[in-house]
């Protein structure tokens, strides 16, 4: 009979309850930026290695964590896309929007035991809501 210790939580799980704490410590977007009444992320996939996944769009409020973390798309990829950076530059600037890509930096299983680094790239489109200026 095998026993199971604390040592042996997977990999897995020790990234899911690491995002966890980061959501916990980000606090909620109406805390960070109580200007903003809602972001609309559109995330748009590519891949060199064939047709991407189909596109993403996520409308973020006030009571949702200031995290903007997306995990890749594609089944078995480690990896994932982190626009908090992103997001935050464009509420602290008080623009309405901000476009930019990024590649994602994980592995994925191919044929065979080794894994492949992921050829997924992102465009992303952040767009901001904010409340009417006070007096007007």
């Amino acid at each position: 009979m095998r026993l199971v210790t604390r040592s042996s939580v997977s990999l897995a799980e020790q990234r899911r309850e690491q995002s966890r704490r980061r959501r916990v410590a980000a606090g909620t977007l109406g805390e960070s930026f109580p200007h903003v009444q809602q972001l609309r992320i559109r995330l748009a996939f590519q891949d060199s290695a064939g047709p991407g996944p189909t596109g993403q769009i996520h409308d973020v409020y006030p009571s949702a964590p200031a995290l903007f973390e997306f995990p890749c798309p594609h089944g078995g990829c480690d990896g994932g896309f982190d626009l908090t950076d992103a997001a935050r530059t464009l509420m602290r600037a008080s623009k309405p929007y901000a476009e930019g890509s990024q590649q994602c930096g994980g592995s994925r299983a191919s044929q065979g035991p080794v894994r492949q680094p992921c050829t997924l790239r992102l465009s992303y489109r952040i767009a901001v809501q904010f409340e009417p200026a006070a007096g007007k």
